[in-house]
């Protein structure tokens, strides 16, 4: 069955009648966080109470769905976000799987390896197209991009890195990704104009529980209130309140699955006949040779 999916988009506006400047820094260059929460269905706000959600939709705009592009899994679909090429286009096209041409396979261990990242000359990540538009040499408009968490963080694409970053690290409280984007946005003498963080949640919990389940519930409140507490260090800030968009969005959606209704595959097919990559929404089968 096709189904679609969450894009939950919600721009940030101010409507402060001052326009501070921040330590002489230019204000001409455009100002933009993107903001993914991985697997958050489209609906969840109207299906939860999400107080800072719905604030921020009061405040902004909200795209009732898409179709995203598949495979609907975290690693192709982050890649595609950031750059606008199709999955087959850019290369990723699971979070685990193998290539025959490179007659390599990958795991969550090896996939910063920059070959997966740089298969075609034309993955161009938004962060690295933004830093490319660097081109009068004036300090105070120079543009930065930096990126938390992001698939592809901390792996050369085509040779470029972004100014500032952190790779994704399981352990790390969310609090502390808000917080160093923020820092990097008002940097006094090296401010980035625009930055993405990743978060894993909800994802998680909906693989294991499902959307509608009072475990989601948990987790979409914590995710609400690291909605509020990003808000709250925006609006308490006068520049960023004035100058700062969000882009607020997710990879996918989640729906429920029955177990009645799902196939193991080792029931019907010998497993020492093929090799399996992938999983979730779509795997790669390889046949043996002989």
């Amino acid at each position: 069955m096709f189904s679609i999916s969450l894009l939950f988009i919600s721009l940030l506006l101010s409507f402060a009648n001052c326009k501070p400047t921040v330590n002489n820094i230019s204000d001409l260059l455009p100002r933009l966080l993107l903001i993914s929460f991985d697997g958050f269905r489209y609906d969840y706000p109207d299906i939860y109470t999400l107080k800072n959600f719905r604030s921020l939709l009061d405040r902004g705009v909200r795209v009732q769905h898409i179709i995203n592009s598949f495979t609907t899994t975290t690693f192709p679909n982050h890649f595609t976000i950031v750059t606008g090429l199709y999955e087959e286009t850019h290369g990723i096209v699971n979070n685990i799987m193998y290539d025959p041409i490179l007659n390599a396979s990958t795991s969550f261990d090896t996939m910063n390896d920059t070959k997966w990242w740089s298969q075609n000359s034309y993955s161009e990540p938004i962060w690295m197209t933004n830093e490319l538009q660097n081109n009068n040499g004036k300090v105070e408009t120079k543009r930065r991009s930096g990126v938390i968490s992001w698939p592809s963080t901390g792996t050369p694409v085509n040779g470029h890195m972004p100014s500032k970053y952190e790779i994704y690290n399981e352990t790390r409280r969310f609090e502390t990704i808000i917080d160093q984007i923020i820092k990097w946005f008002k940097d006094p003498n090296e401010p980035i104009n625009f930055g993405t963080i990743y978060f894993y949640e909800p994802d998680h919990t909906g693989h294991i529980y499902g959307p509608l389940s009072s475990q989601m519930n948990t987790t979409l409140q914590y995710c609400d209130q690291l909605l509020g507490y990003l808000l709250a260090q925006i609006d308490n800030d006068p520049y960023l309140k004035q100058n700062l968009n969000v882009i607020l969005t997710s990879d996918h959606g989640m729906t429920e699955v029955d177990e009645k209704r799902t196939l193991k595959l080792d029931d019907y097919i010998d497993s020492s006949l093929y090799s399996a990559y992938g999983g979730l929404s779509q795997m790669n089968i390889f046949l043996h040779s002989g």
